[in-house]
């Protein structure tokens, strides 16, 4: 009965160890960051995965980040910038001790565009170049009712302007 008890303590402990081994694993395990943030359901969920793939990629590259935001309205804040800053501090976007983060933020609803930039990007994406990329990269896909078009054409214009 004794050895009995032993082997069967020593067989769960056994099995609790390699329970716990596993389940650490899973942990470890590094989803990749959504970047594009949808929440006018605009996008295609295969054209959220292709803008996504192209800000994973450059960010792999730069350690830039950038998120894309689709929003109704802006809530209880009454700039765009203050609802892009607000996001950006919630949603982490940029390294912390690189403030290297750009938001795209877009409403259809509002009919308004930003590009939202952190200290260290504003230093490549002046105001001016960002108002350039909104208004010739990106309006006259809007115009057209091409979203996903007109947000992939300015972030690929930031991403060449950025590099």
């Amino acid at each position: 009965m004794k050895n009995y008890l032993l082997n069967t303590i020593l067989t769960l402990s056994i099995l609790l160890l390699f329970s716990f081994q596993s389940l650490g694993q899973q942990q470890s395990f590094n989803k990749e960051k959504n970047w594009v943030y949808d929440y006018e359901n605009i996008l295609t969920t295969e054209q959220e995965q292709k803008l996504n793939l192209l800000i994973q990629k450059f960010e792999q590259k730069t350690t830039n980040e950038i998120a894309i935001v689709t929003v109704e309205n802006i809530g209880r804040f009454d700039k765009m910038i203050e609802y892009a800053v607000d996001f950006g501090k919630k949603h982490k976007v940029g390294k912390k001790n690189k403030k290297n983060g750009l938001i795209i933020l877009f409403s259809k609803k509002m009919r308004k565009t930003f590009l939202a930039t952190g200290y260290a990007t504003e230093k490549m994406l002046k105001d001016e170049i960002c108002n350039t990329i909104i208004q010739k990269s990106m309006v006259p896909y809007f115009k057209k009712q091409a979203y996903y078009e007109g947000l992939k054409s300015g972030l690929e214009v930031c991403i060449k302007k950025w590099e």
